[in-house]
């Protein structure tokens, strides 16, 4: 019911007072979390289909209890006498009402209960009211069998199968509850839920939503799929797949942050379930088909991206296949030591390091623990973990901080009646300068500074929304010219911010007052330049890459433009190429953009405009469109003729998540600096190499080869400046009939140190060579044993290394590896000599 919080708080007018939903739904974090009951039970689901009907302000229980009643008894015909109704148990007029419409239910099957089981709320803030809920009793083979087994039992008898919410409160962001101005009903059901009880089926996962998928598991795996404890890999893995192709379908990709990350935890769990089973290569990918066959008639976004999502889940399973099997070693290495310390629990820095560097979930970590009787540090975690957010996000939090602060103070100010507005801001799109009048205006001290919130009439300032940030400008009356440092929407009022230049009694000074609000024109500009370019920068990735690319983020502001999109590999320099030559030959044919705004939402989709996955959109939306090339509904401020975007360059093509590429371009004056300055460059070079500018490619092509060659022969006289005794450098030992060579470099070069190690393994009498040296700033040991010495220096190496607390090893006749920064060169090759003695036992 997000989408319609609005309307029933009264800050949104509906142009209907019904609706009926079919809805794909998500439930993997926040409140309302299932994930670790996924699998477990019968019931629980990260995806689902909720079907519902809403009323704005029009009908209220009883009818919303009649329609309930009707659908489940008469055109489902489940049978009466194993349905129940709960309610809320202060809700006397829902449970009279369940008594009148229902009188079947007299019969004690009509419940109270308090809180927890039948009150709904979307969060801590928000609308809430009383629930009432039609659960249907399965029989008593699916009981828990506790004499206390009734409704609302965990056990698996008694489902609800429909949850008719009376939404009647909002509670505010200060804890205050206030009535709903029209009392509203919001109702779910669950198809999967519903659909088990028509079918007769022990589950959900044993109805046709889900079982050609539980079957094709059961055929990859060789394991026979179980109702019981032994099928809850295969319910986890059919319940994940559906939950991954839905959502990469609509544009989500995996990552470590946000959405990205819980689905990255989904993905990582199926897989971890599918080791549970055997299948220990990617297999996820390959359940896509199915999925698309059964759902694909109805959602065709699934059937139109198969590719696409088959290609992100196998990337994904790919690379965590390789870092699980990482992980793993790592983790059986921590559980030995703890267990070997005598305790049982893992500390929160491990945790971390197998969640940081390995991207286990912190759920997957837990489940192998308890596989081991280990417990997690979970406080030590979340210290490892906020420590890391917190020094890479510090900029971004602050920034975002300022601005929810901000918006807070105006909220309190508007429910304190500091500030009281009569109406909302017209948003001026067609000027940079409106002469406006202020609704409303108050002061806020943040951080020691002092700030005046002026809420207007009217104003041209563009407020960030859609991917496009906030314009800047000034607002000018009387003496003051004050710059506007942020933009706050606010219930359809745009409030501006600028520094408190020390008016005094501003909050009725300056109510109604007329004044000029005037945007920066040069900012705006490179703005407008930037959107436009990120339209035709959308179309062209579909026509050169696919028709699965869509736009999964973006940033427009004066500098650049930023483009997330959906796409499973990189993009190679001959289509980033294609797609930047394509936007500029579109800028050149200087096309009109054209606008057309209050265009209904479902006739603009039919004509072919594109909507944003994420955006929110009423009924009405504006499309942007540049003739047959580019149509989207976009809400934001662009150039009139394409021609004025400039010149287009392609600056980054990246990936930021798993089936996601970002791109970041230059239009305008900022594309023409960057022209102007590699002009400079080629002009540079071509004095410099003396060569003209279309000859500079070949003589730096020629520079290379030679600098090449010349790296080539200086490696060849380094490694030969020991070779063959010429130089005499180190000691030397005789130990039984074999001399032993050693030598601490000090600061030396690969070749070097190489070289004169190397020259050991050909000599023709016994002999072991070793050397220590720091190489790149990295304490490194070499050594040699030559064919006729008889030990295999590989092995001795690795045993006297880990004495000193060094790793390496190799083959017979060559070893290297690293040593503690801190050893004392003299004490190691003591010991060497000694291991050496007692293995020739001399």
């Amino acid at each position: 019911m997000n989408q319609f919080k609005d309307i029933f708080t009264g800050k949104k007018k509906s142009e209907y007072k019904r609706a009926v939903t079919v809805q794909k739904c998500m439930r993997a974090g926040g409140k309302h979390n299932d994930l670790e009951n996924v699998g477990r039970t019968g019931r629980h689901h990260t995806f689902f289909e909720m079907l519902g009907n809403f009323s704005f302000g029009d009908y209220f229980k009883e009818e919303a209890i009649t329609y309930g009643w009707d659908w489940v008894t008469r055109v489902l015909k489940l049978p009466v006498d194993r349905l129940y109704a709960t309610v809320y148990e202060d809700d006397d007029d829902a449970f009279r009402l369940w008594e009148k419409l229902a009188p079947e239910l007299r019969n004690g099957r009509i419940l109270r209960f308090g809180k927890k089981d039948n009150y709904w709320s979307m969060g801590d803030i928000g609308p809430n009211g009383p629930c009432s809920e039609i659960h249907f009793d399965r029989g008593k083979e699916y009981s828990c069998g506790k004499p206390t087994c009734t409704v609302n039992c965990d056990c698996e008898r008694y489902v609800e199968i429909w949850n008719l919410v009376f939404m009647q409160f909002n509670t505010k962001p200060d804890g205050t509850i206030e009535s709903l101005p029209k009392p509203s009903v919001d109702t779910g059901a669950g198809l999967e839920r519903i659909t088990t009880i028509m079918q007769s089926v022990p589950s959900n996962y044993e109805t046709d939503v889900f079982w050609d998928i539980l079957v094709h598991i059961s055929q990859l795996s060789g394991k026979n799929y179980s109702p019981c404890e032994q099928g809850v890999s295969h319910r986890v893995i059919a319940d994940h797949l559906r939950a991954l192709t839905f959502c990469i379908a609509d544009g989500a990709g995996l990552s470590n942050e946000g959405r990205g990350y819980v689905l990255r935890r989904i993905l990582r769990r199926a897989a971890r379930h599918g080791r549970l089973l055997d299948l220990h290569e990617p297999f996820i990918y390959k359940l896509v088909p199915t999925l698309v066959g059964m759902m694909g008639n109805v959602y065709p976004e699934i059937a139109k991206r198969q590719s696409h999502i088959e290609n992100v889940i196998r990337a994904e399973e790919e690379s965590f296949g390789r870092t699980l099997d990482n992980g793993l070693e790592l983790f059986e290495d921590i559980a030995r030591k703890v267990s070997a310390a005598g305790s049982n629990v893992i500390a929160g820095e491990e945790i971390f390091k197998l969640y940081d560097t390995y991207g286990f979930p912190v759920d997957l970590t837990e489940v192998m623990a308890e596989e081991r009787g280990l417990k997690l540090d979970m406080t030590g975690f979340e210290q490892a973990m906020g420590h890391q957010q917190e020094s890479s996000r510090a900029s971004a939090q602050f920034r975002d901080m300022e601005t929810q602060w901000f918006f807070d103070g105006i909220q309190k100010s508007i429910r304190m009646g500091s500030i009281s507005i009569s109406r909302t801001t017209e948003f001026v799109r067609s000027s940079f300068d409106v002469e406006a009048m202020i609704l409303g205006a108050d002061n806020y001290m943040y951080h020691k500074k002092q700030y005046l919130a002026i809420i207007t009439d009217k104003s041209p300032f563009y407020a960030e929304a859609g991917g496009q940030i906030s314009d800047i400008g000034s607002i000018e009356f009387e003496d003051y010219k004050l710059l506007v440092t942020h933009l706050i929407d606010i219930e359809g009022s745009r409030a501006h911010i600028v520094h408190d230049p020390g008016i005094a009694n501003a909050r009725e000074r300056l109510k109604d007052k007329s004044i000029t609000l005037k945007v920066d024109k040069r900012y705006r500009w490179d703005i407008m330049r930037n959107h436009t370019a990120t339209h035709l920068l959308h179309a062209a990735l579909r026509k050169v890459l696919g028709e699965h690319v869509h736009q999964s983020g973006s940033y427009v502001g004066p500098d650049k433009l930023r483009f997330d999109f959906a796409h499973f590999k990189p993009m190679t320099p001959d289509e980033i190429a294609r797609v930047e030559k394509m936007v500029n030959e579109k800028i050149l044919e200087g096309k009109e953009v054209h606008t057309d705004a209050d265009v209904d939402i479902e006739t603009a989709k039919k004509s072919g405009a594109m909507a944003i996955f994420g955006e929110k959109y009423g009924s009405k939306v504006r499309v942007v469109s540049v003739d047959d090339f580019s149509k989207e509904l976009c809400g934001g401020t662009h150039v009139e003729n394409v021609s004025q975007i400039g010149p287009f360059i392609i600056t980054l093509e990246t990936g930021i998540a798993a089936g996601i590429r970002r791109i970041e371009a230059i239009t305008g004056r900022a594309a023409l600096e960057k022209i102007q300055a590699q002009k400079a460059t080629v002009t540079e070079l071509s004095r410099m190499l003396n060569r003209p500018e279309e000859e500079i490619k070949k003589a730096v092509e020629e520079s290379q080869e030679r600098l090449s060659e010349l790296q080539k022969e200086n490696k060849k006289l380094k490694s030969e400046k020991f070779a063959g005794g010429k130089v005499s450098i180190g000691q030397e030992k005789d130990i039984g009939s074999m001399k032993f060579r050693f030598h601490n470099f000090g600061n030396v070069e690969t070749e070097e140190m190489a070289g004169w190690v190397d020259s050991g393994k050909s000599a023709n009498s016994p002999v072991i060579t070793a050397a220590i040296g720091n190489i790149n700033g990295k304490a490194t040991f070499m050594a040699s044993s030559s064919p006729t010495a008889k030990v295999d220096i590989g092995k001795f190496s690795k045993e006297i290394l880990g004495k000193f607390g060094g790793r390496g090893g190799g083959k017979e006749n060559f070893a290297q590896g690293t040593v503690p920064a801190d050893i004392d060169p003299d004490q190691f090759f003591k010991e060497f000599e000694n291991k050496l003695k007692e293995t020739l036992k001399v």
